[in-house]
């Protein structure tokens, strides 16, 4: 029932409320629209009286925070129906004749299986569950598009293929009760649904995995303190030769314990109202710069990363096109690789419109980062653990390896950093499918609540790109006709690949600024000072080289950060996009604050991930 308009006449001579009132009937699965003129209010009984045509009569009334009320409350007001306390009554039976929902979009009630003559409805509202910590910056559902969902540990979903499944089981949440806790490291996850299914679900049903498109998570926006003053940061750039080192503990050991992972990142949620704050010296506080480009109070992250839809073996799911209907964000499905950063871009941005879909930009990356790195993550008294590697070499989304890796990408695949190829919804040896409830662990807060993928599995394109020249501001394409994004604009270094091209014509037009952070030009992958506040680039070092040894007798040089020696190549001038996270090989160099560089070409190591900003 929706409320279009709303004219009170003198109650003292005739005691009524005229209001024009639309009705959304489900009737075996059809929606019907009613429309009516007048509906009465009876004061006495506090009840909105009509006849609904050929459907029988139908009585509303509606009950705010417990108390009778002649209206139902304003969308403005933070309520939505209490659909556990709602339903329809028989008024000759007494018997339940309908399940009762509320679109929060339209603001307007669905009846679903109205089939008798006399229905009395009762609609109950409450207020939205709001956790107290985030200040305001609470999960935006996008006007109903957005599902929110409850996850069990301990149940698996009923049409799971995954064997020995024990857990993953989605329900979805009323969103009047406590269905998140950031306090408790439970972060708010939604889902986007197949079209045709949101009407399926009431709060506390299961929903079905073979009905879900997507899932996503919640970041809500936040302030942060600076451990050091930005001018310490850009001296990162010096980076120190350790030589060799024989596993992950000898170079905390060499390095004096700089493992910069074991301090958590002091955080404070607020809102767009409360300013932007912009310190720069250390213990200061920043508003993490990911959240002041859309002036939002928080974004929507894919909890995985992109699958392609109807992929049904690892190299299947290598396609370079822009192809909205595939998308899939989904644990047990393969991962979207082959594709190039224009083509990424544009099939996220045109995934979700009326929600500023867009593919990841580096500064939401390192906002999603310095979370999970703090005690609402992976934290506890000040000390964080490592968010654990997806090891699978099948790019299976939401996988993750049975161990902590010892050693960084050693030349063999050696026992201190096992990856495998597996099957969708099946354990390996060194690793757990997402059902399985040890799987948790390669999730950023170490439950089914946080984000997965963003260590190992693929290496993850982002927005983010060097400036063409150190006398130009546009971003490059890449560095030659060979090897290039798909954007127009000049390429860096052609005469690399014996190419006369110096810039990309034919290509797509960049969006808006926005979208993208762009970063001073460079001529070497160590020049960490040209890094941003935010983005867990140039805040992860001291930075340092270091050799593991391969088993074949050689040393494979690495360049890591402090963070959980993470792998730390900025971009620079023959290779202009940044990547992130590490790849299902790299060991110990994966992780939240691993970084590295690509031409922005396509390629079967990499992949993307998708945010919203409603």
């Amino acid at each position: 029932m929706k409320l279009e308009k709303f004219k009170e006449v003198n109650r003292k001579k005739i005691g009524i409320i005229l209001f024009t009132i639309t009705c959304i009937l489900l009737i075996s699965g059809v929606i019907l629209y009613r429309t009516f003129a007048i509906f009465q209010v009876n004061e006495t009984q506090n009840m909105i009286e009509g006849t609904v045509q050929d459907m029988g009569d139908v009585e509303f009334a509606f009950y705010i925070d417990g108390s009778l009320s002649t209206t139902v409350p304003d969308k403005k007001e933070d309520y939505s129906l209490d659909t556990s306390a709602s339903k329809c009554i028989d008024m000759v039976t007494g018997n339940q004749t309908s399940n009762v929902n509320w679109d929060n979009e339209n603001w307007e009630v669905r009846l679903k299986n109205i089939s008798t003559t006399k229905t009395k409805c009762y609609l109950y509202f409450k207020k939205i569950y709001k956790e107290e910590i985030l200040k305001g910056a609470i999960p935006d559902l996008g006007n109903g598009r957005l599902v929110p969902i409850n996850i069990l540990s301990n149940e698996a979903p009923t049409d799971s293929s995954y064997s020995n499944g024990n857990s993953g089981k989605v329900e979805k949440a009323d969103i009047t009760e406590a269905w998140y806790s950031y306090q408790n490291k439970q972060w708010a996850n939604a889902v986007i649904l197949k079209d045709g299914k949101v009407d399926n679900y009431q709060p506390g049903d299961e929903i079905l995995e073979s009905d879900i498109e997507s899932y996503f998570v919640w970041i809500p926006r936040y302030r942060y303190q600076l451990k050091e003053n930005e001018s310490v940061y850009n001296g990162y750039s010096s980076v120190i030769n350790l030589g060799q080192v024989t596993d992950i503990n000898d170079f905390y050991t060499k390095s004096n314990g700089n493992k910069g992972a074991t301090q958590a990142f002091e955080i404070q949620f607020e809102t767009k109202n409360d300013g932007t704050k912009t310190g720069s010296t250390k213990g200061t506080y920043i508003t993490h710069p990911a959240f002041s480009s859309f002036d939002s109070n928080g974004f929507w992250i894919g909890k995985f990363e992109t699958g392609y839809d109807g992929a049904t073996e690892t190299t299947s799911a290598e396609i370079n096109e822009q192809k909205v209907e595939n998308i899939i964000i989904k644990p047990n499905v393969y991962s979207w690789r082959g594709i190039n950063v224009s083509n990424a871009f544009y099939t996220s941005y045109n995934y979700q419109r009326e929600l500023e879909s867009h593919l990841m930009k580096n500064s939401e990356w390192g906002a999603v980062a310095y979370l999970a790195q703090s005690k609402y993550g992976t934290c506890k008294d000040g000390k964080c653990t490592e968010v654990r590697i997806n090891n699978s070499a099948s790019f299976v989304t939401g996988y993750s390896a049975s161990f902590d890796p010892t050693c960084g990408n050693p030349e063999k695949n050696e026992i201190c950093n096992k990856s495998e190829t597996v099957e969708l919804n099946k354990d390996g040896s060194y690793g757990y499918s997402y059902y399985n409830i040890s799987s948790q662990l390669a999730s950023t807060t170490g439950n089914y609540y946080g984000v997965y993928d963003m260590v190992g599995s693929a290496w993850e394109f982002v927005m983010g790109v060097l400036q063409s020249s150190a006398t130009d501001a546009t971003p490059a394409s890449g560095r030659s006709s060979k090897y290039n994004s798909g954007f127009k604009g000049p390429y860096t270094v052609p005469s690399n690949d014996n190419t006369t091209e110096t810039e990309n014509t034919d290509g797509f037009e960049w969006p808006s600024k926005k979208y993208y952070d762009l970063y001073d030009y460079g001529t070497t992958n160590q020049d960490y000072q040209r890094g941003h506040l935010g983005d867990a680039t140039k805040e992860s070092g001291p930075f340092y080289t270091i050799k593991f040894p391969a088993s074949s007798g050689s040393n494979a040089e690495r360049i890591i950060g402090s963070y959980n020696a993470d792998q730390s190549r900025f971009i620079y001038l023959t290779s202009v996009w940044f990547v992130r996270g590490g790849g299902y090989d790299h060991g110990t160099e994966t992780g939240v604050n691993s970084f590295g560089h690509s031409s922005g070409s396509e390629g079967s190591s990499y992949t993307f991930r998708i945010i919203l900003t409603p």
